[in-house]
Parts: C-alpha cells; sequence; structure tokens
C-alpha cells in the first residue's frame, strides 16, 4: 500500500474552513461526553444514600444507573478526546483526496469502507471508530465519494464531500475481513467507476468533467452485463407471496421493514412484559429496574411507533400501485446501487442504442435477508411499472412477473444537473463513463 503524501502546492485538510469547524464541533461533543457522565457519578452518589433511608426504590435504583452509566460515558468522551487529537495531526499535515467509495454494512461491529485512491488505484481499507448514532457518516454519499485524509497503515480522517462529519479510521486489521470486503468492493463495481473530482479542482473543470460521460443506453449495457450479481440468477426466492393475490402486506418482508411494525411490536411487547414482571413479581420486593425495562422499551415503541405512521401509509400506496390494473412498459437496466441496494434506469420502451436515461429507482434486492440476491432478474430488459407516474410519483416495477419494492420514489433524470452526472457516472464506471 502506497502511503498518502501531501501534493506540491495543495493546502491541508485544516485549511477548510468547514473542516475546521467540525473538528471543533467534534472536541465540543466530547467534552460533552465527560461532563454528562461526572454529573451523573456525582448526582448518583449524592442521592443514592438518602434514597435507600427514605425507602425511594425507584430513586435508588436512578442513582445506581447513574453510578454505573456515568463511567461509559466518561469513556466514550475521553475516546472521542483522543480521536480528536489523532484527527487534528493528520488533517494539519495531509490534503483532502476524494475516494471513489464503497461502505460495508456495520452488522455486530463498527461499519467498515474501501476507497480506491483516485492517483494509484489503491484499494485502502478501513474500519470506522466512533459511537453508532454517527455509523450513517461512513455512508458514502450519493455519487459514491468519501473524502479522506491520513496514512492507510496508520489511520486518518474520513468526512462526507465538502470535509464535514469527521470520522477517525483505522486500518481494517483481519485478513479475512479484508478479503470479505475487497470482494464485496469488487462486486459493486468500485474498480470500475471513474476517479471523483478532486476538492482542489476549479469549478469549470467540475463542468467539463460531467460532459465527457457518455450515459446512453448502450454505454449502461455494457456494465450491466460486465458486472455480476452473487447467487442465482433467475431462481425464486423460496414462499415468494405473490401480492396481487396475498391481502396481508406484512408478510413481504420488504413492506415489512418500511412499514416500521415489527420494531414497533417487540419494543411495545417488551415494555409490557417487564410492567407485568415488575407488578406481579417485583414490586413488593421493591426492585424498579423491570419499570425502568419497561418506560426505556416504551420509549422505544414510540420512536418506532412514529415512524410506522408514516411508514404503514406508505406500504399501503405501494400495494396499491403493485396492483394497478395497467402497466407502462419501460427498458431498464439493472445496476449494483452505492450500498447493498440495487437501481434501475429507465428508458423509453421504443427506442434504440443512443436513447437517455429518462428516470431511475432505487430498489431492494429481490431474496430474503440471508440470500438478498436470491429471484436476481436480467440485468437488461423490459419492466412494467405499475402505478401513477404523477401521483408521489408511487411506481412499483414489476419484471417477470414479481416486484421489485422501491426505496425511494421514482425521480426523472436531469443531466444537466451535475449531481445527476456525477451519480449515474459512480453507477455506470467503466471505459464507457471515463471522464476523457
Amino acid at each position: 500500500m502506497r502511503r498518502s503524501l501531501p501534493m506540491p502546492d495543495v493546502p491541508v485538510a485544516m485549511a477548510l474552513p468547514r473542516t475546521a469547524l467540525g473538528l471543533a464541533g467534534h472536541r465540543r461533543h466530547a467534552w460533552l461526553w465527560i461532563g454528562a457522565g461526572l454529573s451523573a457519578v456525582v448526582i448518583g452518589l449524592a442521592v443514592g444514600p438518602s434514597a435507600d433511608e427514605a425507602g425511594i426504590g425507584w430513586l435508588s435504583d436512578m442513582a445506581v444507573f447513574c453510578v454505573g452509566g456515568g463511567p461509559v460515558a466518561v469513556a466514550v468522551g475521553g475516546a472521542t478526546l483522543v480521536n480528536c487529537r489523532r484527527m487534528r495531526r493528520v488533517l494539519a499535515a495531509h490534503p483532502w483526496t476524494a475516494c471513489a467509495a464503497v461502505g460495508i454494512p456495520p452488522g455486530l461491529g463498527s461499519p467498515r469502507v474501501v476507497l480506491r485512491h483516485p492517483a494509484s488505484g489503491d484499494l485502502i481499507l478501513l474500519t470506522v471508530s466512533t459511537v453508532a448514532p454517527r455509523y450513517h457518516l461512513a455512508n458514502p454519499d450519493p455519487g459514491g465519494v468519501l473524502w479522506w485524509c491520513g496514512d492507510p497503515r496508520t489511520g486518518g480522517v474520513l468526512a462526507q464531500p465538502g470535509g464535514e462529519g469527521l470520522l477517525w479510521a483505522r486500518r481494517t486489521r483481519t485478513a479475512r475481513t479484508r478479503r470479505s470486503d475487497v470482494q464485496a468492493a469488487e462486486q459493486q463495481g468500485l474498480m470500475d467507476r471513474p476517479s471523483p473530482v478532486q476538492p482542489q479542482t476549479p469549478a469549470g473543470d467540475m463542468a467539463g468533467h460531467g460532459k465527457a460521460l457518455d450515459l446512453s443506453y448502450a454505454a449502461m449495457v455494457e456494465p450491466a452485463a460486465r458486472r455480476g450479481f452473487p447467487g442465482p440468477d433467475g431462481a425464486s426466492p423460496p414462499h415468494a407471496p405473490d401480492i396481487r393475490v396475498l391481502p396481508p402486506w406484512w408478510r413481504v418482508r420488504a413492506l415489512l421493514e418500511v412499514s416500521q411494525l415489527w420494531p414497533t411490536a417487540v419494543n411495545a411487547a417488551f415494555a409490557v412484559a417487564m410492567l407485568l414482571t415488575w407488578w406481579l413479581l417485583a414490586r413488593d420486593a421493591e426492585i424498579d429496574v423491570p419499570l425502568i425495562l419497561a418506560a426505556l422499551s416504551a420509549f422505544n415503541a414510540l420512536r418506532f411507533g412514529r415512524r410506522a405512521v408514516h411508514g404503514v401509509p406508505a406500504v399501503k400506496a405501494l400495494v396499491r400501485a403493485a396492483r394497478a390494473p395497467v402497466p407502462v412498459p419501460r427498458r431498464y437496466v439493472l445496476l449494483p446501487g452505492l450500498d447493498d441496494g440495487l437501481v434501475l434506469v429507465f428508458f423509453p420502451a421504443h427506442g434504440g442504442p443512443d436513447d437517455l436515461p429518462e428516470a431511475a429507482m432505487e430498489v431492494n434486492p429481490p431474496g430474503t435477508s440471508k440470500h438478498p440476491w436470491r429471484g436476481m432478474p436480467p440485468q437488461v430488459g423490459i419492466a412494467d411499472l405499475r402505478g401513477w407516474l404523477d401521483d408521489g410519483p408511487t411506481v412499483v416495477p414489476w419484471i417477470e412477473g414479481r416486484p421489485l419494492w422501491p426505496r425511494h420514489r421514482y425521480e426523472t433524470v436531469n443531466l444537466n444537473d451535475q449531481q445527476d452526472r456525477e451519480y449515474f457516472a459512480a453507477l455506470v464506471g467503466g471505459a464507457s463513463a471515463q471522464v476523457r
């Protein structure tokens, strides 16, 4: 792996005002964690003995929780401060480099990313060190780009384009994980993507980059055929329900995830179970831990329930669209998305190889959670769009008698927009979309 060295006459990352402000805000949040943790410990030690003497069980339990949780908050704040010092050293010594990127879903561990250095073509495999609420910052932007500053061997800083939302990242340690991440990045076409515009490139050059892209139907068919999806293409997912004849939509995994009903129900059931446990077993013994757990679960149930208030109507709208009687045919090209999803790019049904895309839609893979690629349709063909293009628009594409459930709505393409061009360039990659 080559070392990322500052280029001559290129300003270091800290010279960017957004980066300096982002680092200051990160340091401020670290001190907030430390202050909150120390305050919790002091309050717990001050209130706990008095609550025990007065026989106030719930207040005593809260004091124990503060004394136990306070050091955890202090540890999080201390680790964040250490990362701030590391980031400051790196940002003062290296420039920002815009890299094509692939995010690896975190699962049970920290999120990981794979970057491709624009100059050398080396792959940089990194594991992000941050708390769960900031995991989303490790996802590449819609153009599949992250900014990188540092040395791949000793660690560095990741950020969204613009230099904000700073994350400390280190080299992914185990060889097995690195091999798996490289394979995932190759499957998502990281090696075929064009190099993104660098932060130091003048705006005029950026416009010139976008005009050199060939985004015709023929240019998109080539990378779609070149990239294969894992799994038995064309094989039907086991027990796949047909939404046209099966009324209960909650049996469809993708729709159940969109509705947010499952996490709402699980948290509500756990809250009720803890409340019953406290009422039947712990109330007389003045043990209030189940009551605290019930309150936390009820809070989560309310949080997911607010999402379900919007998610359930959205699912019902998708079901109505999927059952619409009159489909609208469109040619499509199916490409790997910039994360773990898919992107359908639509073209006029009757046209030639020089047609430009008229719309795009991000969709979920058709398989199960363990085998998401099962039931993959052909990568090029005709899709029947069912729904209403002028209502939302709410559209569900059907291919070979099976729906691909959308993650986002049907969006028309504006190739005069720089963000749209960069997004499609990241999707297509390869020689046909190289910046010339």
